[in-house]
Order: C-alpha cells, then structure tokens, then sequence
C-alpha cells in the first residue's frame, strides 16, 4: 500500500465539532527526513490555531493571524509526549494519534485553522469549518496520522 503520509483532524468542543484533512508542509516532510536520519530537528511538541478559509500550499510557514489582536500565546498549546500513541499493527500503515488538548485563555471567534509545530516549524494545516472557543473551555483536537509502508 505505498502511499504518502496522510492525516485527519477532530475537533471536539462542549459545542461543536469539525473535521479536516491534513496539509504537510514542506516544514514537515523536512522534520520527518531529518528525525529519520538522526539529523538534527525539533520534535512536534505544539498545537496552534489560526483562521485561514483555504488549505494552504506546501510551501507554507505559519497559520493565519486572526484579523483582531489576540496575543500569540492565546493561540497555541504544548504538546506533552503523552498526547501521543502509536499502532502498528494495522494493514500497510503505521498511525500515530495525537489527542491535544487546548484550554482557550482569550475568546476566538470563527477558528478556521489547526496545525502541528515543532518548535518554530509548522508540520500540518488543516482548514475546517469555523468555530468559536470560549476562555476556559475544554477543546481536544485529534489527529490520526498515518504513514504508509509496504508495496
């Protein structure tokens, strides 16, 4: 089953839920070579937000700023190790699932836009349909993505 690394997002609010497909970034095909290799590169360790309507290419660096301000630090989260599992025993693919956890410290109106960074770097986007986080309340964005292996 040879194929290309492929992801999907969840997410799940006391309100709403959304989904999207994954976008890797040129960012992230580089961190994935070069973790492989043993090169140096940060680990995927965060989660941010941001309010893009359109997929972005793969050439892209950061997600898109909200229209308002809103500090940077109210649109991304850690990425503790624990919020990751592996399986490898399903047919021609290895998934990693992430389930990340976001407690909102500002309102954010009509999120459009999740992605993956390690360090500065931005892994994934994914777009999906707008959707509004209130300060303290309990989001878990979930990734399954997988990466293929065999013929």
């Amino acid at each position: 089953m040879p194929g290309r690394i492929t992801g999907h997002l969840r997410l799940i609010t006391p309100t709403a839920t959304r989904a999207g497909t994954n976008l890797v970034t040129r960012g992230g095909g580089e961190i994935v070579a070069r973790r492989l290799f043993g090169a140096e590169a940060a680990p995927v360790d965060r989660v941010g937000l941001g309010f893009a309507r359109d997929s972005a290419d793969a050439d892209a660096t950061k997600l898109t700023p909200p229209d308002t301000d809103i500090a940077a630090d109210a649109l991304s989260a850690p990425l503790p190790q624990e919020a990751l599992s592996f399986v490898t025993d399903l047919d021609g693919i290895v998934r990693v699932s992430v389930a990340a956890e976001f407690t909102p410290i500002a309102d954010l109106e009509d999120v459009t836009e999740a992605g993956l960074f390690a360090g500065d770097t931005l892994y994934n986007q994914v777009v999906f349909e707008p959707v509004t986080l209130r300060t303290g309340q309990r989001v878990t964005f979930f990734w399954d993505i997988d990466i293929p292996f065999g013929d």
